[in-house]
């Protein structure tokens, strides 16, 4: 199904797009319909500081436990504050944390604070993995990026990547703009269907009724906090045993 991001045409927050990119003005974000599958051989904010609880609680994943391999495009829901994102070394903040501690083995991938879909297609590089996770799409609607472009730009992370099996989790809510990423979602899904994805709600655990955070489960209204990262973790962690 084709729709407009907002659908009613108004103009994105500019209060979302300062706490996402330090953006100032949006444009008008429109269209998700998903584009056409490419052929096989085509080709900033500040981060907010750690918890004491999380910081006492060991940065890193285990990339030879036993269980399946796992690699992870993001941006700063994913990084969080990571010292080195592709080696393994992350952040006790990070849902990546809470995945390797349910056994998954992280083989890698790219995640950077303030990236769009853009940059992650032109940073990612292969990786040898079972599954790949994607969560991606913020500072894009916080851009107005229209959703053809995000399509295109995921289609070209996952030809870069060389994983077949691909999780398409969707994004937190964004406080100033709860709708926002509800609709993003529903783009998000669509997309995965259509190309034959999963797509996986992970972030139904930290939204309410109105599609904002609950209570304790943003650091800022958009970041996840330690405890919105756990369920966020956690439930894509359930999400790639159920695989």
């Amino acid at each position: 199904m084709s729709m407009n991001a907002d659908r009613t045409g108004r103009r994105r927050s500019p209060a979302l797009a300062a706490i996402v990119i330090a953006a100032t003005a949006c444009l008008v974000f429109t269209g998700c319909a998903p584009g056409t599958s490419p052929s096989p051989d085509s080709a900033s904010t500040s981060s907010p500081g750690s918890t004491a609880s999380a910081s006492a609680r060991p940065a890193s994943c285990d990339s030879s436990a036993d269980g399946p391999a796992f690699a992870v495009v993001g941006d700063s829901i994913t990084h969080a504050e990571s010292p080195d994102f592709a080696a393994g070394e992350i952040d006790p903040v990070s849902w990546v944390t809470y995945v390797c501690e349910e056994g998954f083995a992280f083989a890698g991938g790219w995640a950077e604070w303030g990236a769009t879909t853009a940059a992650m297609a032109e940073s990612v590089t292969p990786v040898d993995a079972e599954t790949l996770v994607l969560l991606a799409g913020t500072n894009d609607y916080a851009l107005a990026v229209p959703f053809a472009e995000t399509t295109a730009n995921l289609d070209r992370i996952v030809q870069t990547v060389g994983i077949a099996d691909v999780v398409v989790v969707s994004v937190p809510p964004m406080a100033a703009y709860p709708e926002g990423a509800l609709e993003l979602n529903q783009c998000l899904e669509e997309l995965a269907s259509a190309r034959g994805w999963r797509f996986v709600d992970a972030s139904a655990g930290l939204r309410d009724a109105d599609g904002r955070y609950q209570d304790g489960m943003t650091s800022d209204g958009i970041h996840p906090s330690e405890e919105g990262s756990r369920v966020l973790g956690e439930a894509i962690a359930e999400a790639l045993r159920d695989g």
